[in-house]
């Protein structure tokens, strides 16, 4: 309770600096993320263990970080600094502050240069994303911080820089290679029968998901096999779960939001030379968590990785809707609702 408690203040802070960011010169900005990242960075160390979800996993894989099982499922990147680690007499906490200090400034750093919104950004970000993958999953948190920096270069076209942040993320989270495809897609823009494309595959998508089709149903059997089996088996004996996408109102709101990318896309995109890209991402998070539906923990974790980019495509209502300050005002309904789901659901703090 006492780290909900220290994040719903810190997200009270946040949203009321939000509806003054327009007035705010960069350098001002630049101060308050120097701020913010040292009271994440503070908040991601001292988490308590006994009480945080994927915590007592962090710590079976750092201290036997030897073990075959381990070594074969486990990211190089946490084995060797685990090692580094526990060889100059650290603790676990030694590994969540190296991984805050590795992720947190330069995630706020890469959000800042793709949205004008930052701080309008974080009102979603830090209810979800700061959540699930800063405190939660830092494997992933370091991956999607990379992953972000990534999409300047690959927006100007620039392959090599882009090539080893992509590296360098799969090299941190294995999920991350589910980007490699932006590669090929970049920043090019959705023509008029690309956005109507999309538009219908969404309902299609949905209508697969509710007659329990996705693109596993399309695999053999025999062909699911390792971790893709095991997911599977999970899924049926119960162990994982996910919520119905029709009760999700977050799932719903990012579909809403979409439908409005896609109908104000040309709006968009002059106003933001990225977003293409970004809106590119988004997509691809909301279908991925109907495509993958029968297998829970794919899907979601396909989705989240995707979903780095929420927080930019929410931020970008700010352009759509006057006066601008009624957008503020949603996106704060949209944080705090999932501030207050996530401390009614105890989904990831105990």
């Amino acid at each position: 309770m006492l780290m909900h408690l220290t994040i719903a203040v810190f997200f009270t802070v946040n949203l009321v600096i939000a509806f003054f960011e327009d007035y705010l010169k960069e350098d001002h900005k630049k101060v308050i993320l120097a701020v913010y990242a040292l009271f994440m960075i503070l908040l991601a160390t001292t988490k308590s263990i006994d009480h945080t979800a994927d915590a007592l996993i962090y710590e079976h894989i750092f201290y036997n970080n030897d073990e075959m099982l381990v070594v074969l499922t486990t990211e190089p990147t946490f084995l060797i600094l685990s090692r580094i680690v526990l060889a100059i007499g650290g603790s676990l906490w030694v590994m969540f502050f190296l991984y805050a200090l590795i992720t947190i400034p330069f995630k706020l750093k890469a959000l800042n240069r793709l949205t004008p919104f930052i701080f309008t950004a974080l009102m979603i970000y830090i209810p979800v994303y700061f959540e699930l993958h800063d405190l939660i999953q830092i494997r992933a948190a370091a991956a999607s911080m990379f992953l972000l920096t990534a999409f300047i270069p690959l927006a100007e076209k620039r392959y090599w820089p882009t090539v080893l942040l992509m590296g360098t993320a799969i090299l941190f989270h294995y999920s991350s290679a589910i980007f490699l495809p932006f590669l090929l897609i970049g920043n090019r823009q959705l023509g008029y029968w690309g956005r109507v494309t999309v538009a219908c595959l969404v309902p299609f998508c949905f209508l697969m998901y509710l007659l329990g089709k996705d693109l596993f149903s399309l695999i053999p059997s025999v062909l699911m096999a390792g971790k893709l089996d095991f997911y599977q088996r999970s899924t049926e004996n119960g162990e994982w779960a996910m919520a119905l996408l029709y009760k999700n109102v977050y799932f719903m709101l990012k579909c809403i939001v979409l439908y409005l990318c896609l109908y104000y896309y040309d709006l968009i995109v002059e106003k933001c030379r990225i977003a293409p890209l970004i809106i590119n991402v988004f997509i691809a998070s909301v279908l991925s968590i109907m495509l993958f539906s029968s297998i829970p923990v794919i899907a979601t974790r396909v989705s989240d990785m995707f979903g780095i980019v929420d927080c930019l495509v929410f931020s970008f209502c700010l352009w759509l809707v006057t006066p601008r300050y009624m957008a503020r005002v949603g996106l704060g309904i949209v944080g705090l609702y999932m501030l207050i789901y996530n401390i009614v659901a105890a989904e990831y703090f105990t």
